[in-house]
Formats: C-alpha cells, sequence, structure tokens
C-alpha cells in the first residue's frame, strides 16, 4: 500500500454511511489494519508506536487540513466564503463592484478574544487578521491502533471541534452587524412584529431575493396568520401548520425562505445556557457571502501529558473572520428574547 493509497483510506472514513453499521465498522478495522501493516507496528509495542507516531500524526493532519474547508463550508455555505491560504501568505479577500456608489465597511476581530468592531473598507482588498484556535481531545494512538477507538472517531472530535468554533466566529460577525447597518436595515420589537420585519425585507429585496436566518427561539415565532381571514379557522395556511408540526417553524415567510440556524449547549449540567444569542433574526440577499473565513497555514498536533498520567491531543489551526457589508445586509431584533436571555 503506497501513502497515498493509505491516505484514500483514512478519507473514506468519513464517506461511508453512518447508519450502515457493518459498513462503518469494516472501514474502522480496515484502516486500523492498514495503519499497523504501512508503519510497521505488528507487535503494537509502545516502542515501535513511538518511534513512528509522528509520521501517523503527520498523516492525520494532511488529511483533516484537506476534509477542514470542506465541511465548514457545508455549514455555513448559505452566507459564507471559505478560503484556505498557506503559512506565509498574506490573508486577503479580492472585492468586486467597488465604485462610487459602494458604501463597504469591514467588521474584523481586533484581537484573539476580543470583540468584533466595524471599520470603513476604501480598497479593493479586504485583509484579514488571524488567530490560533485550539481543539482538545482525549484519544491517544495506543487506543486507536488497539481498536479501542478508531481514527475517525478522533479526526470527527477534530473536526466538529473547529466547525464549531468557526461557526460561533461566524455567528459573532454577523450579530456584530447590527450597530454598523444602516437604520433603514435593522428593527427591534416584541416578539416578531410582521410590519417591522417586512420593512427590512423591502430594503434587502433591491439587493437581491431574501433569505431570513435565525435560531430557533425566533423563526419559530414567524407566522403566515392572515388578518384577513381571521373569522376562518384556521386562518394559517394548511402547508405551515404541516411545517409546524415537522420542523418546528415555518420554511417561507410572504414568499422568503426561513432558515433555522444550529446552537450549542454549553452548560450540560443544567441545560440553561447557550453558546449565542438567539435574539437576532439575519436577513440576507441570495448569493451574497458577506462572511469571510479564513483557514490558514497547516494543522498542528501536539501532544500534552497531564500530571495524572494522560494525555491529550491538542489540534492548532490558525484562521481569521471578517464581514464585509454593502448596506445589504438586514437586522432583526426580538426584545423578548433579548430579556429572556438577560
Amino acid at each position: 500500500m503506497t501513502n497515498n493509497e493509505l491516505k484514500v483510506l483514512v478519507k473514506s472514513n468519513f464517506t461511508i454511511n453512518a447508519t450502515n453499521f457493518a459498513e462503518v465498522a469494516d472501514t474502522k478495522e480496515a484502516t486500523r489494519k492498514a495503519l499497523i501493516e504501512f508503519y510497521g507496528l505488528k507487535d503494537l509495542s509502545s516502542r515501535e508506536i513511538k518511534a513512528n507516531k509522528g509520521y501517523v500524526m503527520a498523516l492525520i493532519e494532511e488529511v483533516i487540513d484537506e476534509l477542514l474547508p470542506e465541511k465548514l463550508t457545508s455549514r455555513i455555505q448559505e452566507f459564507a466564503e471559505v478560503k484556505q491560504y498557506a503559512r506565509d501568505a498574506e490573508v486577503v479577500f479580492q472585492i468586486k463592484g467597488l465604485g462610487k456608489r459602494r458604501a463597504f465597511l469591514t467588521i474584523q476581530k481586533g484581537q484573539r478574544g476580543g470583540v468584533y468592531k466595524a471599520a470603513r473598507l476604501d480598497d479593493m482588498q479586504m485583509s484579514l487578521p488571524t488567530w490560533t484556535e485550539t481543539v482538545g481531545v482525549f484519544i491517544t494512538l495506543e487506543e486507536i491502533l488497539l481498536g479501542k477507538y478508531s481514527l475517525q472517531e478522533l479526526m470527527s472530535n477534530i473536526l466538529d471541534g473547529f466547525v464549531e468554533r468557526l461557526y460561533v466566529q461566524v455567528i459573532e460577525a454577523l450579530q456584530a452587524a447590527a450597530t454598523a447597518v444602516p437604520a433603514a436595515n435593522t428593527a427591534t420589537a416584541a416578539g416578531v412584529d410582521k410590519d417591522e420585519l417586512d420593512k427590512i425585507l423591502r430594503v434587502i429585496a433591491a439587493y437581491g431575493t431574501p433569505t431570513i436566518m435565525g435560531f430557533h427561539s425566533v423563526v419559530s415565532k414567524i407566522n403566515n396568520v392572515s388578518l384577513a381571514i381571521g373569522s376562518n379557522s384556521p386562518n394559517v395556511p394548511q402547508s405551515d401548520l404541516d411545517e409546524i408540526k415537522n420542523k418546528g417553524f415555518i420554511g417561507m415567510y410572504k414568499g422568503v425562505n426561513v432558515v433555522k440556524l444550529p446552537n450549542y449547549i454549553i452548560n450540560e449540567v443544567t441545560n440553561a445556557d447557550w453558546m449565542l444569542s438567539e435574539s437576532q433574526l439575519f436577513i440576507l440577499p441570495a448569493g451574497l457571502k458577506p462572511v469571510k473565513v479564513a483557514l490558514k497555514g497547516d494543522l498542528t498536533i501536539k501532544e500534552v501529558a497531564h500530571p495524572t498520567g494522560s494525555e491529550e491531543w491538542n489540534a492548532h489551526k490558525m484562521l481569521g473572520v471578517g464581514l464585509l457589508l454593502k448596506n445589504n445586509i438586514g437586522i432583526y431584533i426580538d426584545s423578548d428574547q433579548v430579556t429572556a436571555e438577560a
């Protein structure tokens, strides 16, 4: 088996049907055996594993680097552009359509752990600062080779960790737009005020067919109730009732697609704390990818030994996230949800 064939086998762990347990088990075992054979680990001794650990880790890093942009894009492709840059390259996005009518702003994080702020863009290029994100997992190479855990489980933990971290950065950049967009592009009201939401939709429709994106707490409040037929029962289209029964929210409001964004629980003891505020709806014209995501350099995995004797693998990747505004993003804020989260 060649190195390329081994890499193809490792990547195949992410293309199999997860519901086909026999296929999953076969691929897991085939990958484990291939690693043992390729790196000459027939005895699985600690000395053999230690001598070849660097080579195996380099292979894992390479595969994750190839999979990360694709997996991230599948999560945020409706509103974000993802690009990969070399470690020594300048992170620059080329901006089209800069002219005398343009009104471009960028929203970027000033420093790692800092807040996103708006700044005027007067160039044909949008530069992004980058920082290093880290994802840690408690699966060792020995456990993989012994069959206790699969390589796919390790790589899924790392990939999912980075996708989650990047997704959070993307949403925080969108949320920061509320303080930078024109007054006509934003509104605040209790619940979902249709008149206020419709005003924003009218503005964004001038730039393209709008799409409404938000979290369950607010998108579930959107409805197509018609007051003109209030004496009828029900005064909601049957298709909406079916969608609410099946999905918990309607997929279309007055001809505008509604997309529900995922959120994450960060306190699994009480299940009361969520990672992202859910009070905002984002209204974007179709085809617009205002969020720019940069993945820079190679992913690296470092082994960290704990005083207890356990080991943790820390995966590091340089990244940057920014938002390009051209008066074509709308933000609706549900004040009831703001109060609930306070």
